[in-house]
């Protein structure tokens, strides 16, 4: 279907213009929704590779490459609201974390959730009993009030809210820091706590997961239950200007709609409208095929010893074993701080030796299919930003923003965001509430 003139243009077909674009369809609008690459999903998208890193054709056994190291958090509000999970056939991590410390690999479990591991995660030289503690609490207390009352909390780093906790430096540096640093991807914990705790509750409350088919699955999910008579799907379609009058300029192609609806990153935000947008946290992602995984468990391995470039690792094909065609696993490191400022040959050295250190002489089997470095992974979100968990929606007079820039980095944010910018949108104009 071309539409001819819609109601509403959305320029972005990430998470948050797919979420604009169902809520604006669902209140009577036409939409037109522009996406610059070729399929949906923004970052959060999955390649099928083979051996050689070349693409797969569809159909044929293949390593599922996530761009960068993704899960999905079944507790965040609007992805149970809008996703059917079952469908997505989610293949969950297990509650906990290996940790690489004096040596070895140590797990490290949510005892009210694994309490089978509970002996071993008191016992794993990570940080003191009164700091498990402290874990509990905090767990405890995080949970209390509507999924997204961690964002309204006291407005500081988040080193300092752990500090402030009481975790010693080695709970910290051994667990905290690997594991939400990673998350975050922010090593030094600069990010504003509200982000960190809502995670944290997050994962508290569900399950952190991978889609049978990769995360690219979930967006594709998305897409495919937009209705085809009100949103128009246009992929390889770079907006290149906005001008007056909700007008949206591709090239030389000019469209025109009552609304415009800019879900894009915060980037191409700053592009197309020239306001300022926050910077990004860049993240480098190695993955690798291997004859066999270095750990079995469905477990994140954490860089626990603060040696070497690798941050954290996984082996999405121990969690979902459609990563990987058969006879291979796939292991994902990811790499943040200094070294991303490497070389490729650097870097890889580094971190295969680090690897190497960890898992022994099989490391040396290991093939990398694809090292590839994300400039704008997630926003910078230091204090005081996050002072309002979502910015307004409004821009000027026919002129809508959404996305994780506009809200908090993570999947609720960008999702919620998207529904937020079309309930103005619905709010503002005379056919909002027609149908």
């Amino acid at each position: 279907m071309r539409q001819s003139r819609p109601h509403a243009i959305v320029i972005g077909a990430g998470l948050a213009g797919l979420a604009a674009a169902q809520d604006l369809a669902a209140g009577g609008a036409t939409v037109q929704l522009l996406e610059a690459g070729d399929a949906v999903g923004g970052r959060v998208r999955t390649d099928r590779v083979r051996l050689d890193g070349t693409p797969a054709a569809a159909g044929e056994p293949a390593f599922q490459l996530d761009r960068g190291f993704q899960v999905l958090l079944t507790a965040y509000p609007e992805l149970r609201r809008r996703a059917d999970l079952d469908a997505l056939q989610l293949h969950g991590f297990a509650p906990g974390a290996l940790v690489r410390a004096d040596g070895g690999l140590h797990r490290v479990s949510d005892p009210f959730r694994a309490p089978q591991a509970l002996l071993r995660t008191l016992l794993a030289p990570v940080g003191s009993l009164m700091d498990k503690a402290r874990l509990a609490r905090l767990r405890w207390r995080l949970r209390q009030g509507d999924a997204e009352a961690p964002l309204h909390g006291p407005q500081r780093t988040s080193a300092e809210a752990l500090a402030a906790e009481g975790f010693s430096t080695t709970m910290v540096a051994r667990f905290l820091r690997p594991l939400f640093g990673g998350v975050l991807l922010d090593p030094r914990l600069d990010t504003s706590a509200r982000l960190l705790n809502f995670t944290f509750r997050m994962f508290a409350e569900g399950m952190a997961a991978v889609p049978a088919g990769g995360v690219g699955a979930l967006p594709e999910q998305l897409a495919a239950r937009l209705p085809d008579g009100r949103v128009e799907l246009r992929l390889g379609a770079r907006a290149t200007a906005i001008g007056p009058g909700a007008t949206v300029h591709l090239g030389t192609e000019r469209l025109s709609a009552d609304a415009v609806v800019v879900a894009t990153d915060g980037p191409a935000y700053a592009e197309l409208t020239g306001q300022s947008a926050p910077a990004g946290r860049p993240v480098t992602c190695l993955q690798y095929a291997v004859p066999r995984p270095p750990v079995e468990e469905p477990l994140i391995v954490l860089n626990g010893e603060g040696r070497g470039p690798v941050l954290h690792l996984s082996v999405p094909s121990a969690v979902a074993p459609g990563y990987a065609p058969p006879g291979w696993h796939l292991v994902s490191a990811t790499v943040l701080g200094e070294a991303q400022g490497q070389d490729d040959a650097t870097l890889q050295a580094e971190a295969a030796a680090q690897l190497r250190a960890w898992f022994g002489s099989p490391v040396d089997e290991w093939r990398l299919l694809r090292a590839e470095r994300i400039p704008y992974g997630q926003p910078v979100q230091t204090p005081p930003a996050l002072d309002e968990p979502y910015q307004p929606a409004r821009l000027g007079a026919g002129l809508y923003a959404c996305g994780d820039h506009r809200a908090h980095g993570s999947q609720q944010g960008a999702l919620r965001s998207g529904g937020r910018a079309a309930a103005a949108v619905l709010a503002d104009m005379e056919w909002g509430s027609t149908g």
